[in-house]
């Protein structure tokens, strides 16, 4: 935390003028005696031109002006040196200490900045500077939020709800969707809700990750298990409240009872060869029984055409006002209500929990909008840039790069280069060209690796040693080659990370490791990449690539 100096309660002068002088220094004693002092002051004139003391030693005025010109350039000197130390030693510059027309600090906590969460004070053995890195915002707690934003998400000690409306507030209208896709496609998801709450004046709430991972989700993961969730409100300005914090998950399972609800099926619109709303884990998880109306045609971005199955954000946010949903409840025959899955209830949309079947699909503008890295990107540039990693999760993953690195406990982890090549599901896209000219080799991958060494010593000068390789890549041999270069593979199953914290974690750690690189070489169309170069770009102000393949030499430049 930064602590700053208390207001000076002193005057604006550093003396006192009711207070005695101390003793002179040697060789400029007034040989009077002070009631003799006294006395001739009374008698001689005041002059403002002129001291009424005048000094044993005279100098000539050039003789003036070259010491004082002397004593500049001692100051300036003193000043950049202290500078410059620290810089070195990573001390943050401390804001000048004023005596008056200081404001006071504000009672409401402004919002975090974004910081990369690693130190990287560099060792002995590297010859490049510190990297300057943002000082780390104090943490926000859930009492330290703003009122309008912990009136709704300050839920310490309140006991969740057998059913979710039982822990809504009257006064508040929500927003809430659920995730069917990998861990990073789902990140996107939660992006998109929050998105989409915003602009139509909700409250998200927030389903717990259920991807499909390898092992098989054996637990829902919240997102504030690994998610900052109070500083993200806070740089959003928005609350922001999840599943398992309003409703007893638990015991609605035990006593197999549901909520029903009402939501909107835009999958079966945006997908024309889909007949019946996305199916997901995550209602299975929340004990729901749901009642989907189709959405009116207009929410696709792109009529007829069967090979997109995008919406736009506005054209959901319609749905989410009076006269949007009543036009679209108008047409039934266009967009009939389904009996719900449980119970065969029919329900129209709920007004109180908004509420749609599947959002990975949204975008602004243009399909897929993230991963062709368009910059005006709302998920990203409006949301999940500011979805920073909590505490414990950035100092597990502290812990992992210096056991990687052979850093001790408590030592600052230097700058580094992360890899990710994704393989894997990847060979389905292959076709009918062989894995080994389908992939790009570890020597094109050098490559782009020599590429970032050089911007970020030219740019920032820093001169990297370490370089990570993550991977889904199950061939020993291809390891044995990463290792050759030089690289340090990130081997979970050495690591134990998933018999110490759970099958999320090695993912989860992989994504958080990326995030602290200040280089990054990713795959091409891999969403995990993608996420992972902008957070490098945008927290790290890092240097990244992207490595081509599909075909010999895609990558060539």
């Amino acid at each position: 935390m930064v602590h700053y100096p208390e207001d000076d309660s002193g005057s604006d002068t550093c003396y006192d003028d009711a207070g005695s002088a101390g003793p002179l220094l040697p060789g400029f004693q007034s040989k009077w005696d002070s009631h003799i002092q006294d006395d001739e002051l009374s008698k001689r004139p005041v002059s403002h031109k002129r001291s009424a003391w005048r000094t044993r030693f005279k100098l000539p005025l050039r003789r003036r002006y070259v010491i004082i010109f002397l004593l500049v350039i001692i100051a300036g000197t003193v000043a950049r040196i202290s500078g410059r130390l620290d810089a070195l030693l990573g001390r943050p510059h401390a804001p000048p200490k004023h005596t008056r027309h200081r404001a006071k600090p504000s009672k409401t906590p402004s919002p975090p900045h974004r910081y990369p969460p690693v130190s990287v004070t560099l060792p002995g053995d590297f010859d490049s500077p510190p990297v300057a890195r943002p000082t780390p915002a104090a943490e926000v707690t859930h009492t330290a939020l703003p009122a309008h934003l912990r009136t709704v998400m300050d839920t310490d000690g309140i006991v969740p709800t057998l059913h979710l409306k039982d822990s809504l507030r009257n006064d508040t209208k929500y927003l809430t969707s659920f995730i069917s896709a990998g861990f990073t496609n789902d990140q996107i998801t939660m992006g998109n809700i929050i998105y989409l709450a915003k602009i139509t004046g909700r409250v998200p709430i927030l389903p717990p990750f259920t991807s499909v991972i390898e092992g098989g989700a054996k637990r829902p993961l919240p997102f504030s298990e690994i998610f900052d969730v109070p500083r993200m409100s806070v740089a959003l300005n928005l609350p922001i409240v999840e599943w398992h914090k309003l409703k007893d998950i638990a015991r609605a399972e035990r006593e197999e009872v549901y909520d029903e609800l009402g939501c909107w099926n835009i999958m079966e619109v945006n997908d024309m060869h889909t007949k019946a709303a996305r199916i997901s884990y995550s209602t299975v998880v929340l004990a729901l029984d749901i009642s989907y109306t189709r959405a009116p045609q207009s929410v696709k971005l792109m009529p007829g055409f069967e090979h997109d199955s995008h919406s736009t954000f506005w054209a959901l946010a319609k749905l989410a006002f009076p006269n949007g949903r009543s036009a679209a409840l108008a047409q039934p025959h266009e967009n009939p209500t389904r009996p719900s899955e449980h119970r065969g209830v029919l329900l129209p949309p709920d007004e109180h929990v908004l509420c749609y079947d599947f959002l990975y699909y949204t975008c602004a503008l243009e399909p897929l909008e993230f991963e062709s890295e368009k910059d005006y990107s709302p998920m990203w540039r409006e949301v999940m840039s500011h979805a920073h990693w909590n505490r414990p999760t950035v100092a597990l993953a502290q812990g992992y790069l210096r056991k990687l690195l052979g850093l001790s406990r408590g030592m600052s982890v230097p700058p580094f280069i992360a890899i990710h090549v994704r393989h894997g599901d990847f060979r389905d896209y292959c076709g009918d060209v062989p894995t080994k000219d389908c992939f790009a080799p570890l020597s094109t991958i050098a490559r782009r690796v020599g590429e970032v060494r050089g911007e970020l010593r030219e740019r920032l000068g820093i001169k990297v040693q370490h370089v990570l390789m993550m991977s889904d890549e199950k061939d020993p041999a291809w390891w044995e080659d990463v290792e050759a270069y030089g690289w340090i593979a990130v081997d979970h199953k050495k690591l134990r990370t998933e018999e110490d914290h759970g099958n999320w974690y090695p993912v989860v750690m992989d994504a958080v490791m990326q995030s602290m690189a200040m280089g990054f070489v990713g795959t091409d169309r891999s969403t995990f990449s993608h996420i992972a170069k902008r957070r490098v770009m945008d927290w790290n102000n890092g240097a990244t690539r992207m490595v081509k393949w599909g075909r010999i030499g895609a990558d060539d430049h």
